[in-house]
């Protein structure tokens, strides 16, 4: 294994943030009416201050949802300090031609205006501009014929490059350590990016961000977001105990609210139960009646999902 890189002001310039690209993710952060009803965000307690602070060379790691945690990485930008660029890790279709169309598949005015905005390619270069970079995903998308061909682990190792390239370059690290979605609430596998960036990168420093996403409150998404504190990860720690130390981080701080959390009782107990329909919804508001009295909003030490169906008899 190589030598980790150590920060050295002599050798590595910093590269800050400019009028322009604040702007450039303000105009993205303006947007957020589009996806979202609300976006509520909550510190630590000893955080009085509301800000995230990210000095070089800092990675910044969250749980990964949907397609929106995008626009979320605007909002989390403008806690941060000082303005340092990042470099964020995207697939490679999210920065070419008609990624709306393909993705979101909107009908009628919507398809019209993603349209349009696709034929502009406004959003391939303003995701480049601010930091986005394109990454294969060789264990999602062609793994087999990879694997067959013995390209697998060097695939996997350029692409690991890539990420410590952009961090040596001066700018910190956006990351989603499970790089793929976890939309049923539990936390995906954690690949070794964090674990491959710790090996090669001496006194970088972390910060974890959990989303939580109540698709149910209102009839547009509210989302929810719970920043940890900085972190640091010993330089002798093993894979499987980095691997430990990010789903620690990670899944301690979802926040649960009555939308939320009947939204995935509902999605549950409809594949896994057989109940009448007005039981059902009468034991579903007993239960958002009893979160209402202990407060609107509360963080549980992890992911709601899964402390809900570890104990079902307790919650009805």
């Amino acid at each position: 294994m190589q030598d980790a890189i150590s920060k050295n002001s002599n050798i590595t310039q910093i590269v800050y943030s400019t009028k322009t690209y604040d702007r450039l993710i303000g105009l993205v952060y303006k947007t957020r009416g589009i996806l979202f009803d609300s976006i509520d965000e909550y510190f630590s307690e000893n955080n009085r201050d509301r800000v995230l602070n990210a000095h070089y060379p800092t990675v910044i790691i969250g749980n990964h949802v949907e397609e929106g945690d995008i626009l979320a990485l605007s909002v989390i930008y403008k806690a941060i300090q000082p303005k340092i660029k990042f470099a964020i890790p995207a697939r490679e279709d999210v920065l070419k031609k008609n990624f709306l169309i393909k993705e979101f598949r909107p009908k009628g005015t919507l398809k019209l205006i993603f349209g349009l905005i696709d034929k502009t390619n406004l959003i391939p270069v303003l995701l480049r501009y601010i930091g986005c970079f394109p990454v294969k995903r060789p264990f999602r998308d062609n793994a087999r014929e990879l694997l067959k061909s013995g390209e697998l682990r060097g695939m996997v190792d350029q692409e690991w490059n890539i990420l410590i390239e952009r961090v040596t370059s001066g700018r910190n690290l956006f990351l989603f350590p499970e790089g793929t979605f976890n939309q049923d609430g539990y936390l995906n596998q954690i690949k070794r990016g964090v674990y491959f960036i710790r090996t090669k990168i001496k006194d970088v420093r972390f910060i974890s961000f959990t989303l939580t996403y109540d698709y149910i409150s209102a009839k547009k998404t509210q989302l929810h977001i719970a920043y940890g504190e900085t972190f640091d990860i010993p330089e002798n720690a093993s894979s499987d105990e980095v691997t430990n130390i990010v789903k620690e981080k990670l899944g301690k701080n979802y926040v649960i609210t009555s939308g939320n959390l009947l939204s995935m009782i509902l999605m549950r107990l409809g594949t896994e139960a057989s109940i009448g329909q007005e039981i059902l919804f009468k034991r579903l508001q007993n239960f958002a009646d009893e979160i209402k009295k202990k407060g609107k909003k509360s963080t549980f030490p992890e992911s709601y999902s899964a402390l809900i169906w570890k104990k079902p008899f307790n919650i009805f």
